[in-house]
């Protein structure tokens, strides 16, 4: 008679989803997922909805064209983000109307035969010091962002209209004029040699520098930042001294691609560009956002709105399904948190005590 073998106990059913919850916590607590979230998943939809609609929308030529108005509303983007993960509800509205000071700047001095590379220098001076007005108001003054910067929106955008005679200045030379119709390697020159090197050191500032540290540390817990060491205050000043940059770059793009110094250029660019840095990820209470996040979704923005536009659909259509876009991209990310929170808590039960 053979022996009796006893059959290998089978494992408790509550282990068995436990081993699923695992799996898919570690794929929701990936750094790309937690980072990114559904954003690579949009822009592959975008892709697809924008060959739909309009076929040959990612051709070599079109490509070029979406680019070159995507690096003015990128670099806009990037100047919310960086405000507005300083926490403290910080914000600047006023970005647009800076970059239009910047192109009528820009073309006064060209005007006066100080040279492109003056024009240029002048120009990003007169950005830092604008920022670094808004800064002081609030930092310095104690103003709310929301308030300091709509100051400044109209404060700016009547400069620009005082400085250009309330007229556009179409007066660049050749050579100014490249920065933003020219190509290198067949790449818009505004992307290449303005674009990537400021999102790669953006990149490396706010990801692998301790001004990245301090700045997300700042915008989540500023009482914790200050206890750690940190100038709360000088964080935030820098924030708006580099948003003020950074418009001043957007002026001097915008200038060379139309050769045209529009004072009353990009009114409803800052709604755009806020739009896109909170479709990037960017917490609106601070603490949160990635450049490459804010970069991805300025390519989504980019997309959908070049292909509307290539199928001639209504604007007020693009709008809104740019507005319904962010909604259910937002939904989603909510979702992903809460579903995150629901498999952790599921599998810390599992485990036990």
């Amino acid at each position: 008679m053979s022996p009796l073998t006893e059959p290998t106990p089978e494992p408790p059913r509550s282990a068995r989803p436990a081993g699923r919850a695992s799996r898919l916590g570690r794929l929701l607590e990936s750094p790309f997922v937690v980072q990114y979230g559904l954003l690579p998943l949009v822009l592959i939809i975008v892709l697809a909805v924008g060959e739909i609609i309009a076929p040959g929308v990612m051709s070599v030529s079109n490509l070029a064209s979406m680019t070159r108005f995507g690096v003015q509303l990128g670099l806009l983007a990037f100047a919310e983000m960086v405000v507005i993960s300083a926490g403290g509800g910080g914000i600047d509205l006023s970005v647009a109307s800076m970059a239009a000071v910047s192109e009528v700047v820009a073309a006064d001095v060209v005007g006066d035969h100080l040279g492109v590379v003056v024009a240029i220098l002048v120009t990003l001076g007169v950005g830092l010091l604008m920022g670094a007005f808004n800064g002081a108001l609030v930092v310095g003054v104690g103003l709310p962002p929301l308030i300091a910067t709509i100051s400044t929106l109209f404060g700016y955008g009547g400069l620009a209209l005082v400085l250009s005679n309330g007229v556009n200045i179409a007066d660049f030379p050749a050579s100014y004029l490249t920065i933003g119709q020219g190509t290198i390697l067949g790449l818009p020159v505004q992307f290449a040699c303005v674009f990537v090197p400021i999102a790669a050191l953006l990149w490396f500032a706010t990801s692998r520098a301790k001004f990245g540290y301090e700045l997300r540390l700042t915008g989540t817990n500023a009482t914790a930042a200050l206890l750690s060491g940190i100038n709360v205050r000088r964080i935030r000043f820098s924030g708006y001294v580099l948003a003020g940059f950074l418009a001043s770059v957007v002026g001097i793009i915008d200038s060379s691609r139309f050769a045209t110094a529009r004072p009353t250029a990009g009114a409803t660019d800052v709604l755009e560009a806020i739009t896109v840095a909170v479709l990037g990820g960017v917490d609106i209470f601070g603490g949160q956002g990635t450049v490459i996040g804010v970069a991805l979704a300025t390519a989504v923005a980019t997309i959908l709105g070049y292909s509307f536009s290539l199928a001639t659909i209504n604007s007020v259509i693009e709008t809104g399904a740019a507005g319904l876009l962010l909604i259910l991209v937002i939904l989603g990310q909510n979702g992903l948190k809460a579903l995150r929170t629901e498999v952790a808590r599921r599998h810390r039960a599992a485990a036990g005590p």
